[in-house]
């Protein structure tokens, strides 16, 4: 039987293999990224698109707004890739 993990699942797979690799590396860039992303579209949402990005190959990424200059060069936008 066959067990599609949740969104929550594959978020704390993520956060697990960034710790254990450590600063620097892809693992932990990528952690980075879901993270900021729950900072910005909020669990429900985030653990939707990994769901999502899981069964199609795609990954999360973040998106910049070159017209919001208030934002300081933070992302705000979450889209898969």
């Amino acid at each position: 039987m066959l067990h599609f993990m949740s969104g929550k699942e594959i978020f704390d797979r993520y956060q697990l293999a960034a710790l254990k690799n450590g600063l620097g590396s892809h693992e932990f860039n990528y952690g980075n990224i879901l993270y900021q992303a729950l900072r910005i579209e909020g669990e429900e949402k985030v653990f939707k698109l990994l769901e999502l990005a899981e069964n199609t190959g795609k990954r999360i990424a973040l998106t910049y707004c070159a017209l919001h200059t208030e934002s300081g060069g933070e992302p705000n936008m979450v889209i898969l890739v």
